[in-house]
Parts: C-alpha cells; sequence; structure tokens
C-alpha cells in the first residue's frame, strides 16, 4: 500500500512540475509580445499600402491619410462620394486597437459632416521593416513604414 501512494505523490509531483514549467514558458512567451512601447522612430515617415492606401506619419502628431479605408459607411463622407476611403489630415496618437498589437490612431473629421471618426494602424516591429495593417482594411491588405520624405 505504501507504493501505491509513492507512486501517487511522484505522478501528482511531475504533473504538477509540467505544469508548472508550462506557465512559465507561457508567460515568458507572452513577455516578448509586451514589446517597449513605440517609439516616433518606429512609426514616422511613409506608409504604403498594398491596395494603394498612403499615410505620412509626422513627429509633430499631424498626418497625411491618402486613400485610406474608411472604418465604416458612416463616417461623415459625403453620400455621393465615390469609395469607401478618407483623404486628408489627421491627428496622430499612439493607441492600442482592442484585441491587436500597439499602434497609432488617426483622429479626423469626416468633411460633410465633421463627424470625428479614429482609423487605428496596427503596428509590428518584425527584423525586415516595420509593418503594420489597418483593422477595417479588406483581409490581405499591409502597409510598410519607409522613413522618407514626411512633409
Amino acid at each position: 500500500m505504501r507504493t501505491g501512494w509513492r507512486r501517487i505523490l511522484c505522478w501528482v509531483m511531475g504533473v504538477t512540475a509540467l505544469f508548472l514549467a508550462l506557465m512559465a514558458a507561457f508567460r515568458m512567451e507572452l513577455g516578448e509580445d509586451g514589446e517597449d512601447p513605440l517609439a516616433i522612430a518606429d512609426v514616422a515617415g511613409v506608409w504604403q499600402g498594398s491596395d494603394g492606401g498612403r499615410l505620412t506619419v509626422r513627429a509633430d502628431g499631424s498626418a497625411d491619410l491618402d486613400g485610406v479605408t474608411r472604418p465604416g459607411p458612416d463616417c461623415g463622407q459625403s453620400t455621393d462620394g465615390a469609395g469607401r476611403s478618407y483623404t486628408g489630415p489627421a491627428a496622430r496618437a499612439f493607441d492600442t486597437y482592442p484585441d491587436e498589437r500597439p499602434g497609432i490612431r488617426f483622429d479626423h473629421h469626416g468633411p460633410a459632416t465633421a463627424k470625428p471618426f479614429r482609423i487605428y494602424l496596427v503596428v509590428s516591429l518584425p527584423k525586415d521593416g516595420t509593418k503594420g495593417i489597418l483593422p477595417q482594411d479588406p483581409p490581405g491588405v499591409r502597409y510598410t513604414r519607409s522613413a522618407g520624405r514626411q512633409n
């Protein structure tokens, strides 16, 4: 009977050790996702979208958006305007889109209604350059940053 209790105790200790090792690995993985906050050097520049959209982000907190997908049908655009895109000035702020990585929030006013709207750029910093997505874009549209002219 003593052998059975020892076997159970060893089994419980082994399962507990395995569980703790997995939790430590999981926490370390989460720590990698919680990277340092974005800096202006990470986002300033020209972002070119694979769909033709363009974002010009400046260090002073301003930005220009050109042909960027609007986040919804009621974005302060004229109802007779073609397409679902926004072109114009915006204010930039660091923010995190819900359930995504950190990024930039662009605040702008629709030209037809002056209603305020937000467009988010979710930013990732892979080794091959800064990349981003606009959650409201169709799947597969990606933005790539170049530190080029920001006029």
